[in-house]
């Protein structure tokens, strides 16, 4: 029987497309073979899934993106691209940067930011959640970095950063201004690692941007200036992408008023729970894309070399076979610690974060929503009618006003240290 060719369906359904091919074609937890972009594809959901998905002898990263979507959000030569020992090898600059040490120098600073945020809606009695974070948090990255400038300057390429997630996957406008954004970025990252190796800027040694600047190769020689800058933006875009997961983590706040006061004094626990179950509800992508290395077989389908797999990232984080009642916001499903050995857990990827290609900036975002949650839990707000609904068939899903909120004051002080 011939497949169907669902790519229009992918780009008008966005998150809500595994639903979708749960009514018409599949029973959850199973495969589904689909065409994409006229190509063969299958579909995989679940630990089962997830397992194959990053099984390296069998699915390669290398052109599994139409080439619109990856040069627009990750740039040309990232490390997404890239498979094996060159993978492994470029991997290891995105993990010496995202360091314990370094991942919480960088909250501390996100901290920092946000509080001054916080105040001025205090003030006002107004904010809204979506560009407040990503000021706080596009500042601070971009000071940690080491590419520091003027505060009109970081926030005008935060906004940039920003742009270039919030339109890589829509059509049409949004979409221009994502590839306008990323030609910004890329231009200006090209300029700064220019800058760096000629001796014109001198970052701290070991921050991201001195790292990035004299990165090399596998052969020792130094990467091209351009793959260079696009992996600098690999580490600043994703950072500040965590300001998706602030919108979510405050309408968590506004729909669960029995979990600020635990969120507010700023209990560990508390807080990394409700963080893990944000990110589980709210992933930023619905599904991402690999192909078959090789030929194979998996439950009952054939997969024939070059074939596109595709990982049904929101499906597997709402699989009622794994998630008791996977729609209800239910932070203590995450009591356990550590969740990043995990296959039905996959908001940032699965695999190995060290040899694999699971995000490694999945540290800086738990670090982050850890700076971030307590002090918004410490106030309390309206929401804006038009910001309660969020449109899931939207990628990425977010109120279209980015969370206005009115009323703000502070209903909760924490005892002195």
């Amino acid at each position: 029987m011939a497949l169907r060719d669902r790519t229009i369906a992918l780009v008008r359904h966005g998150y809500l497309f595994s639903d979708m091919l749960d009514k018409e074609t599949r029973r959850p937890g199973s495969a589904t073979p689909i065409r994409l972009l006229g190509r063969r594809s299958l579909v995989l959901r679940g630990p089962e899934g997830v397992e194959l998905f990053y099984d390296q002898d069998r699915v390669v990263r290398r052109r599994a993106l139409p080439a619109v979507v990856a040069h627009s959000l990750f740039g040309k030569g990232a490390v997404y691209g890239l498979d094996g020992a060159e993978h492994r090898h470029r991997k290891q600059l995105f993990l010496d940067v995202t360091s314990p040490a370094l991942v919480a120098d960088l909250a501390g600073r996100v901290g920092e930011k946000w509080q001054a945020e916080l105040d001025r809606w205090i003030r006002s009695r107004r904010g809204t959640v979506l560009p407040s974070a990503v000021r706080a948090i596009g500042e601070a990255a971009q000071e940690w970095a080491g590419v520091p400038d003027a505060s009109v300057v970081m926030q005008r390429r935060s906004r940039d950063l920003v742009q270039i997630v919030d339109g890589f996957g829509r059509l049409g406008l949004p979409h221009l201004r994502s590839r306008l954004a990323r030609r910004r970025a890329d231009s200006w990252a090209a300029s700064v690692i220019q800058e760096i190796r000629s001796g014109q800027r001198r970052p701290p040694t070991g921050s991201v941007a001195d790292v990035m600047a004299f990165a090399r190769d596998p052969a020792g020689e130094l990467l091209p200036l351009r793959t260079a800058s696009v992996e600098l933006l690999n580490v600043l875009r994703p950072t500040i992408a965590v300001s998706y997961f602030v919108v979510f983590a405050a309408r968590q706040l506004d729909a669960n008023p029995d979990l600020n006061e635990a969120c507010a004094t700023g209990n560990p626990d508390m807080v990394r729970m409700f963080s893990e179950e944000v990110r589980r509800l709210s992933p930023v992508v619905p599904v991402i894309g690999g192909r078959s290395r090789c030929p194979f077989a998996w439950k009952g389908h054939r997969v024939r070399t070059g074939d596109r797999l595709v990982l049904d990232v929101y499906g597997t984080n709402h699989d009622p076979a794994h998630w008791r009642d996977a729609d209800t916001f239910d932070p203590s499903r995450f009591r356990r610690g550590d969740q990043r050995t995990r296959l039905d857990f996959i908001p940032q990827g699965g695999g190995p974060v060290d040899t694999g290609h699971r995000c490694p900036g999945e540290g800086i975002t738990l670090s982050v929503l850890g700076q971030m949650i307590p002090p918004l839990a410490r106030l309390d707000w309206r929401i804006h009618p038009d910001d309660h609904e969020v449109t899931l068939s939207r990628v990425p899903a977010r109120p279209d006003g980015g969370l206005r909120l009115h009323d703000v004051r502070r209903t909760f002080q924490p005892e002195p240290l």
